[in-house]
């Protein structure tokens, strides 16, 4: 993530909300994918991220996804 700026530096500068606001959107997928990236020790019988967590975690996520596609005017 070298070269982007934070969240602060972005509420900062003036200019279009909707384009800072996509670039905080990216930043936090950024972050997002660099955490799943992270090496694991490998799960043990019982010892994973239980189904429902990772089912509650993806739909959240849907969620959100809809509520950005309604708010740019992208129903489907």
């Amino acid at each position: 993530m070298s070269g982007t700026q934070t969240g602060d530096q972005m509420r900062d500068q003036p200019g279009d909300p909707t384009s800072r606001a996509l670039a905080r959107l990216e930043e936090a997928v950024d972050r997002l994918a660099e955490a799943a990236a992270q090496p694991r020790e490998p799960a043990v019988a019982g010892d994973g991220v239980p189904r429902a967590a990772v089912a509650a975690i993806a739909d959240r996520l849907d969620e959100t996804i809809a509520r950005l596609r309604a708010a740019l005017g992208e129903d489907q």
